[in-house]
C-alpha cells in the first residue's frame, strides 16, 4: 500500500504572495495603508483571488486588508464605518453558501491572526484567533489529551 507524504504547507512562507494588475481606489488604498501595519491589496490580482470561495458564487471585492493584529482590524472597521465602506471578515473561504464574498473590503484573518493560543483537551475547549484552521487546532488538541 503506497503512503502519501504531504508536501510543503503554503502557510508555512512559500513564496505565494503574488500580487499585480490595476489598483482599485488608490486614495482608500493610502487611508487605509496609513492606518494598518498588516497588507493593504487592492490590485486586479488580489481582488480576483478573494472573488469566490467553496460556493457558486463570485462577488469581486473593493479590496483586501490582511491585518497584522486586532488594532488593524479595528482601525479598519473605524475608517470604512466612517466612510460608509462595508466590511468582509473572512477566514478559510470555505462557506458553501457565498458568505466570504462581496462587495466590501474583505480581511483576511488567516495571514497573521491564525494563532492558536491555548488548548484544553479535559475540558473541550480552545482559544484562538479568528483566522485559525480547525485542521491546525484537531491534530494539538489529540497529541496532548
Amino acid at each position: 500500500m503506497a503512503t502519501h507524504t504531504p508536501g510543503p504547507d503554503p502557510r508555512d512562507g512559500g513564496d505565494f504572495d503574488y500580487t499585480g494588475g490595476e489598483v482599485e481606489r488608490p486614495d482608500l488604498v493610502d487611508a487605509l495603508d496609513r492606518r494598518v501595519d498588516g497588507d493593504v491589496r487592492f490590485d486586479e490580482y488580489s481582488r480576483r483571488m478573494y472573488a469566490t470561495d467553496a460556493s457558486a458564487y463570485e462577488v469581486t471585492p473593493i479590496g483586501v486588508v490582511v491585518p497584522a493584529s486586532t488594532a488593524d482590524v479595528a482601525a479598519v472597521h473605524e475608517y470604512c464605518f466612517e466612510e460608509g465602506i462595508p466590511v468582509l471578515p473572512r477566514g478559510g473561504g470555505t462557506s458553501l453558501a457565498g458568505q466570504t464574498v462581496n462587495e466590501a473590503v474583505v480581511l483576511d484573518l488567516t495571514g497573521e491572526m491564525d494563532a492558536i493560543l491555548d488548548t484544553d483537551p479535559d475540558a473541550r475547549t480552545a482559544r484562538v484567533q479568528a483566522g485559525a484552521y480547525v485542521g491546525d487546532l484537531t491534530p494539538r488538541s489529540r497529541s496532548t489529551g
